[in-house]
């Protein structure tokens, strides 16, 4: 019996060379799989990178705020009355104790207009503004009753009004009118400095300004005007702290946030800026119409105010970092299309060049993220995917010496980048179109490699050397 009785129906071409198995589609496709995951490592890197740059912009625009303004909210104006109250000791014994009755206005009518611009410090743009805003109402008569039975005395002429601001240095003027009457503005929202809480502590009162109103009785009521030039950064919020509130918001911004507050009940914008208008019932305010200072504080609106937010269109760092969010299945896609075409050719890609492929694919997002930051962040994603797509495709035309594959290949990463950039558009899709996108791929992988003999076995070896003649 000869040895190729033994062999069986087994072709004489086939080898069993040691290492046959590592070189198998098989081992190739793990290996692939793992190289994938250990890119997580500079895909991590490149997102530390991002959030240092992101940080790097907000000290920016810190710093700007610094000398412009910061973000400003407008809490008032508010009517705050000293009286003195009896206050128990303990069980059997009560002290005088100074108190202040806070009073809310019966109406507010606001009308705002910010011009905005943007300021440049080296490669940020941070946008900046200058308000005016024009506040009118009435306060009504205040009633004794609110007081309480514990009070003594009424210090009417003691009695002033309050308006908070977040940062004065962005003051440019204020003037506040009493009844025709224009008063004199005082810097600190606060008159008497400091208000200890019954509870314990001290009251929290913020930076703005007030303004003595120099009663000597019983107040009837009085109609107010406030005007503010107010410059700021970021946003402009207001307290809606009349009875009936109305605010009227116009800017050149075409951009605004409408969800730091508040929503409008009209707004209209248009490529030249926007104009806004809130009205707040009484029952649709946080605050009560009046309250006592030492016990339930100063701020009583919390997040309950209206404005706008000046932010910036595209928020190209929160889109690099949401890309990069996808940055294992981008990778994966494209790993998974170079093994396809490696497996259905002649010819070999070795499995440090796959290596290689992932480092230019991490480069991507370097290149994102560098180019944002200088034109934008559409322009800089049509760049870098465009070079990536040449660079790897004509990798891969040169190692597998076919022109075809190389147009496949391009094909390819100029779908699964113009994928990317959709899900990165589609926020509130982008779970379900991630999933789809990748179920279809591993769907068309499962069927191109049906064929594939991934044990490598079924390759035939190395041709045997010719024979020695005599």
């Amino acid at each position: 019996m000869t040895d190729s009785d033994i062999a069986g129906d087994r072709p004489a071409s086939i080898s069993h060379a040691p290492g046959s198995v590592l070189r198998s589609p098989a081992a190739k496709f793990f290996l692939t799989g793992a190289i994938t995951v250990l890119l997580m490592i500079p895909l991590w890197m490149v997102f530390a990178l991002t959030s240092e740059r992101e940080s790097r912009r907000d000290e920016v625009a810190w710093a700007i705020g610094q000398e412009w303004g910061q973000p400003q909210s407008v809490y008032g104006p508010l009517l705050v009355i000293p009286y003195l109250a009896r206050v128990p000791v303990d069980a059997s014994e009560t002290t005088i104790a100074r108190r202040h009755l806070v009073v809310l206005p019966e109406t507010m009518t606001a009308s705002v207009t910010a011009e905005t611009e943007e300021r440049n410090v080296s490669i940020y743009q941070v946008p900046v503004y200058a308000s005016q805003i024009a506040v009118n109402g009435r306060f009504g008569a205040v009633d004794p009753g609110l007081f309480g039975s514990d009070m003594t005395t009424v210090l009417w002429d003691e009695a002033f009004v309050s308006v908070s601001v977040d940062d004065l240095t962005g003051i440019e003027g204020a003037t506040l009118a009493i009844a025709s009457r224009d008063l004199t503005l005082e810097p600190g929202a606060a008159r008497d400095g400091s208000y200890p809480m019954a509870t314990g502590g001290s009251v929290a009162v913020g930076a703005g300004v007030h303004a003595p109103l120099g009663f000597t009785g019983p107040i009837a009521g009085f109609d107010y005007a406030l005007d503010l030039r107010l410059r700021g950064t970021d946003s402009l919020r207001l307290a809606p702290v009349g009875r009936q509130s109305e605010v009227t918001m116009a800017s050149n911004w075409p951009h605004p946030n409408f969800a730091i507050g508040m929503l409008p009940s009209e707004r209209s914008i248009t490529a030249d800026g926007f104009e806004a208008t809130w009205r707040v019932p009484y029952l649709a305010r946080p605050a009560p119409q009046s309250w006592t200072l030492e016990r339930d504080g100063y701020y009583r609106f919390g997040g309950e105010m209206l404005g706008v937010g000046f932010v910036e269109p595209v928020d190209f760092y929160a889109l690099v970092e949401r890309s990069l969010k996808y940055g294992l299945m981008f990778i994966g896609v494209t790993f998974l299309t170079v093994f396809v075409l490696e497996t259905l050719s002649p010819h070999r890609i070795h499995i440090v060049q796959y290596c290689l492929v992932g480092l230019v694919l991490v480069m991507f997002f370097v290149l994102l993220l560098a180019l944002s930051e200088r034109i934008g962040f559409e322009a800089a994603y049509v760049i870098a995917a465009a070079a990536t797509t040449v660079v790897v495709s004509a990798f891969i035309g040169l190692a597998l010496r076919s022109r075809t594959r190389a147009a496949i290949a391009a094909a390819s990463f100029a779908g699964t980048f113009a994928l990317l950039y959709a899900i990165l558009r589609l926020e509130d899709l982008a779970l379900l179109a991630g999933s789809i996108i990748g179920f279809a791929v591993l769907s068309g992988l499962l069927f191109a490699t049906r064929q594939v003999d991934w044990s490598g076995l079924g390759r035939p070896g190395p041709e045997p050397a010719p024979a020695a003649t005599a």
